[in-house]
C-alpha cells in the first residue's frame, strides 16, 4: 500500500471560466480508507462572467495528497460557469487539461486530455 498523489495541470489562460471538483475514494482491504473532496468554484454555473474576477487566482497544479490505499476511483469534473470568450464555434478549439496519478513512487495514470470549452468534461478513473 502507498499513499496516491493526484496532479491536475491546465495552462489555458482562460481556465479561471470553469469550476474544478473532483471527489472519489482510496480503498484498501475492501473497504473504503478516504474520502477525496477537492472544489475550486470560481463562480456558480450560468453566471457568464466577462473577465476573471480580481480577486480570484488558481494554482496551474492542483495537487492532491491522499492516505495509503490499494486502489483509488476518481471524479474529474471540469464545469462552465461563464461562455468561452468568442462565440464563433470553431474558434473555440479545445484546452488541454494535463492528469497524473502516482501511487507511491510509481505513475499509474498520465494523460492529457482534450477539454471541450463549450461542454466541460466529466472524467472517470479506477485505477
Amino acid at each position: 500500500m502507498a499513499p496516491y498523489t493526484i496532479t491536475i495541470e491546465c495552462k489555458y489562460s482562460e481556465f479561471w471560466r470553469y469550476n474544478l471538483t473532483v471527489s472519489g475514494a482510496v480503498m484498501a482491504e475492501g473497504g473504503r480508507r478516504e474520502w477525496i473532496s477537492y472544489s475550486d468554484e470560481v463562480a456558480l454555473v450560468g453566471a457568464n462572467l466577462t473577465e476573471k474576477p480580481a480577486s480570484y487566482s488558481r494554482p496551474e497544479n492542483v495537487v492532491i495528497r491522499t492516505c495509503e490505499g490499494d486502489s483509488v476511483t476518481l471524479y474529474i469534473y471540469i464545469l462552465p460557469h461563464s461562455l468561452p470568450i468568442t462565440r464563433v464555434v470553431k474558434e473555440c478549439a479545445p484546452f488541454e487539461l494535463h492528469v497524473t496519478v502516482k501511487h507511491g513512487d510509481d505513475v499509474v495514470y498520465n494523460r492529457r486530455l482534450s477539454i471541450n470549452q463549450w461542454s466541460g468534461d466529466n472524467i472517470e478513473l479506477k485505477l
